[in-house]
């Protein structure tokens, strides 16, 4: 019998995403309504992705063209307000440290920047104090919508020359090595990754900033789960994740893991993955472990997407995880990074909605989900 509690969809605002930035009313009423029948109780809404998904103040955020900047957010608002009519809980996701360049500050990296976007460490000036500001303003709009937050800081834990000073101050004051000492690989030991310091830093450093954005939350009267990402990287016959899972347990009280396999391709490292994602957050005291798998994705060639949805669900029953996530509900243009029709049709779906509730059946089948 499971014991998962939620199970539903992740999905993007965000232009260039290419999921629901287009959505109007409309589509939002036959998306909830799908996952209503199928019985699905959860979404999680991203509005702020590398892109901007949602009508923004700040002068600092991008306001690309899409559907919810169009309408000043109104559909953002009837979304999320349709969801709890039907009794689905929704999160919301903010991508907190990744920005278009141009308006944001350049990074000091090259290998920092994705084309446009730059990827943003936690020691970079003002980064912070923006992120304040930006969960200040989402709170505001959208927080009487929202049962959970998930606060991703994606690519934040690169080395940089601004870095050291304050690294040199963690160390001294944790009795750990010198930035010297740490630097460079000394010892080619294929069973020796020289990483394990700099990873206790950054996630002391992803710690503070958790704990700075949930403290704004409950001064705002924001009281409910707080949760974060587990970066990984899955690669042939290895799985790394970026997280110190105990220090992050200790440092952060009542933190709810999100993780995920980072090339959605259940094929590789399987087995591994799934420990790494449910078993072991777990075993270091997470009361609340959430999975986020592929859904109608198009992101990373896979061999077939019913395959895929296969893998996950019997993954998901063997492990259990507390929610079940499927990250892309539909595809709605063509070019989009993560979810692009154009691509779908190689996966042997005419358009996202045919696809979607393909899955939905499948879940539904599964879980012996009741409708809402």
């Amino acid at each position: 019998m499971s014991t998962i509690k939620e199970i539903g969809f992740w999905d993007y605002s965000c232009p260039r995403h290419g999921s629901l930035e287009r959505y109007r009313n409309a589509d939002w009423d036959v998306l909830l309504d799908d996952m209503a029948e199928g019985g699905l109780n959860s979404l999680v809404l991203c509005p702020k992705w590398m892109t901007t998904g949602y009508k923004s103040r700040l002068p600092w955020l991008d306001q690309e063209e899409c559907t919810a900047i169009e309408t000043d957010n109104e559909v953002l608002f009837y979304g999320l307000s349709e969801a709890k009519k039907r009794g689905i809980r929704c999160s919301l996701l903010v991508v907190s440290t990744q920005f278009v360049a141009k308006n944001y500050g350049v990074p000091p990296l090259t290998d920092s920047l994705w084309g446009e976007y730059g990827c943003y460490d936690l020691d970079f000036p003002g980064l912070q104090e923006r992120m304040l500001e930006m969960y200040d303003e989402i709170h505001d709009l959208f927080g009487s919508y929202v049962d959970r937050y998930i606060c991703e800081l994606e690519y934040c834990d690169y080395t940089a020359p601004h870095r050291i000073p304050p690294y040199e101050a963690w160390a001294k004051q944790y009795n750990e090595p010198e930035y010297k000492d740490i630097t460079g690989i000394t010892n080619l030991q294929p069973r020796w990754y020289p990483f394990f310091t700099w990873r206790r830093y950054t996630t002391w450093c992803r710690a503070n900033a958790l704990n700075a954005v949930r403290d704004l939350l409950h001064r705002k009267g924001f009281t409910g789960p707080f949760a974060t990402i587990a970066e990984v990287c899955n690669r042939d016959q290895v799985m790394i994740g970026n997280t110190d899972f105990a220090m992050m347990q200790e440092k952060v009280a009542d933190l709810e893991m999100v993780t995920y396999d980072s090339i959605y391709n259940r094929k590789i490292n399987r087995d591994a993955a799934m420990d790494f994602c449910i078993p072991n957050p777990r075993k270091h005291g997470y009361k609340t472990v959430h999975w986020l798998t592929r859904g109608v994705m198009t992101f990373d060639k896979t061999d077939n997407l019913n395959e895929q949805w296969d893998m996950s669900i019997e993954d998901a029953l063997r492990y259990q995880p507390d929610t079940l996530w499927f990250m892309g509900t539909d595809t709605t243009t063509d070019t989009g990074e993560v979810c692009s029709r154009a691509k779908l049709p190689a996966w042997g779906y005419t358009d996202g909605i045919v696809a979607r509730r393909a899955l939905i059946k499948k879940l539904k089948d599964a879980f012996a989900l009741k409708s809402l």
